[in-house]
């Protein structure tokens, strides 16, 4: 008898296991099918994303048409110089509109970024576009500006005494005369790639890449360099672009009016450009003797001993 009622025990136990074990079964089955449901209405009523009233084109005329503060602000460009580069474009058949976007739209997304910094999700929400159309759009943009640069970016004549300093002679002349323009270098803040970040970090420290730059008179850039590390000395900057990149020095025949004695190339070697890093102590010599060059040349004008 007491093996009978243990035995009935055990499988009172066992059904009692099993109930419950089913009741979980079911708890998950009707949970998963919650799930689903709530997964296909969601898909069903998608809730939209780009549901602005303002379509990006119309958006772009809204900011074109509207304070000059907004627009310098968003794309450091004024309207009317927005206009001229966009309808030069067009013209020319660089950029094309489309049924979604138009010359205007797609210049204005690629200076939002370049000027702003902005993400590419932001600008995607701005102008109602998905994140691929407008990085496509940016990089077309890119490649057609790019392709521009020997139009816009020209050196200075050498041949003549720029205008600016006929127009104050009183101020400028006769010791600017042989003098076409100034350069300096600027720091971008980049993101380099991990394996050479360290190279990329200037005396301020972050990231950045150094940009040579030289302008005339009228503030049109004549000569770029860019692609160096931000740890690159500006000085060694100029003794490369002079040795490597095309620095648009005075032909020969002018030297009596500009610099030979101020390009000081002992430092360079003939195994091309450097990356950049380690060169901050020579470089600073370098500086140094150069500006002792121009001063030494500057006291042997004949108008300075008079003074």
């Amino acid at each position: 008898m007491n093996w009978f009622r243990s035995a009935t025990r055990r499988d009172e136990d066992a059904q009692s296991t099993s109930d419950a074990q089913r009741e979980d079964d079911d708890m998950c089955a009707r949970a998963v099918v919650a799930i689903i449901n709530s997964r296909r209405n969601i898909r069903r009523n998608p809730q939209p994303m780009h549901d602005s009233m303002l379509t990006g084109s119309m958006r772009v005329e809204e900011i074109l048409n509207g304070h000059e503060d907004v627009i310098q602000s968003m794309i450091s460009m004024k309207s009317s110089t927005f206009r001229l580069l966009s309808n030069l474009l067009g013209g020319r058949g660089l950029l094309r509109p489309t049924n979604h976007m138009n010359v205007n739209e797609q210049l204005f997304i690629f200076l939002a970024i370049c000027s702003q910094g902005a993400t590419n999700r932001h600008v995607s929400y701005l102008f109602q576009h998905s994140p691929e159309t407008t990085s496509r759009w940016f990089f077309r943009v890119l490649k057609v500006i790019c392709a521009l640069k020997d139009e816009f970016i020209r050196p200075a004549d050498y041949t003549t005494v720029q205008p600016f300093i006929i127009e104050h002679e009183g101020k400028f002349r006769p010791w600017f005369d042989g003098c076409i323009g100034a350069i300096d270098g600027t720091h971008v803040p980049c993101v380099p790639r991990r394996e050479n970040a360290d190279g990329w970090i200037n005396r301020k420290g972050f990231h950045s890449q150094n940009i040579l730059a030289a302008c005339s008179f009228d503030m049109k850039f004549t000569y770029m360099l860019a692609g160096y590390e931000g740890s690159c000395h500006d000085a060694r900057m100029l003794d490369e672009a002079i040795a490597y990149h095309g620095f648009p020095i005075p032909p020969p025949g002018r030297s009596d009016d500009v610099n030979e004695d101020y390009v000081l190339d002992e430092g360079i070697d003939d195994t091309g450009p450097s990356t950049g890093t380690d060169q901050h102590g020579s470089m600073n010599q370098l500086r140094e003797r150069m500006a002792d060059a121009m001063w030494e040349r500057y006291q042997s004008y004949p108008w300075y001993r008079a003074t």
